[in-house]
This record gives structure tokens, sequence and C-alpha cells, in this order.
């Protein structure tokens, strides 16, 4: 299924195999062997692609096609990774979107815990915590991939100094 899905991102232009193989950092060879069937994707080559692909049509084939038939369920949140407007995804959005994840969880625990003291929450009350929880997951999963892109930045970084 993955190899079919490599040829059908690729005959409807959502990518090129040279461009596969350059975010996989594999030789074009290697992504025919795939496309044949005749050997499959490491895990990393796969995260790679997926986080790396253009086009969204592109990752979401890639990713429900490597997912098939596992318990694995895998989600797609647009996500604003420049938290601080500063024009980089560096450590200070990290940082900052931490802060945040941190500032509404507390602020949402401290409202829970009111709720808890005998006070029934009204069912705007119970949105409003459920919104605040996912602004929580949204920041955190914000702090999680500027971690991992600047995993990668370096990581691509020494792929460049060693050719």
């Amino acid at each position: 299924m993955l190899a079919q899905t490599l040829q059908r991102i690729i005959d409807k232009k959502f990518t090129t195999a040279k461009e596969i193989s350059e975010l996989a950092g594999v030789s074009q060879s290697t992504v025919y062997r795939w496309i044949a069937g005749q050997s499959q994707p490491d895990f990393d080559s796969v995260r790679l692609l997926v986080r790396l692909l253009p086009d969204l049509r592109a990752q979401k084939a890639l990713l429900t096609a490597f997912t098939a038939g596992t318990d694995w369920h895998a989600t797609h949140m647009n996500l604003e990774l420049d938290v601080n407007h500063d024009g980089k995804v560096d450590a200070d959005d990290a940082l900052d979107a931490s802060c945040g994840a941190l500032k509404t969880a507390s602020e949402t625990l401290l409202s829970i815990r009111e709720a808890s003291k005998g006070k029934i929450l009204t069912s705007d009350e119970t949105i409003e915590l459920i919104s605040h929880l996912n602004q929580t997951v949204r920041h955190c999963t914000i702090t999680q991939r500027i971690l991992v892109d600047m995993a990668e930045q370096r990581k691509r970084r020494k792929l460049k100094l060693v050719k």
C-alpha cells in the first residue's frame, strides 16, 4: 500500500521522486525501490516525508498508508510555530509555547478545583474548561513541534557538512 501511495502522489504531481529522496535523505534509486515494492522506507524516512512534504494531501496519504492496519491514529493540527512572531522558529518560541501551556493548564486546574468543591458547573463553564484544556494541548504540541524542528535542522546541517 505504501508503494502505491508513493506512486500516486508522484503521478498526481504532489511531489517528485527527486524531492522525496532529498527530503528523506536517501538516493533516488532507493525511492524507486520503495515504489516498486522491493524495499520499505524506515520509520525516520516516513516521518521526515510526512513532516516535510509541501503538499498536505501527500502528507495525509503517506501517513494513512503507513498507519493502515495498525492501532495508530493521527490528527492534523494547523499550528503557527512562530509563537512570539519574531520571524523565526527557535528555542524562544518553544519556551514561550511552554509558558503559555503551563499558564493555561494552571488556570484550568484551578477552575476545576473550584468546581470540585461542590459547585455545579454550567454547560458554558464546562465548555470553557474543555476549551482551556484543548488550548493547553495545543501549546504543548507547538512546543513539541518546535523542538523536533530544531533537532531536524541540526541533523540536516550535519548532513550538509558531511557531504
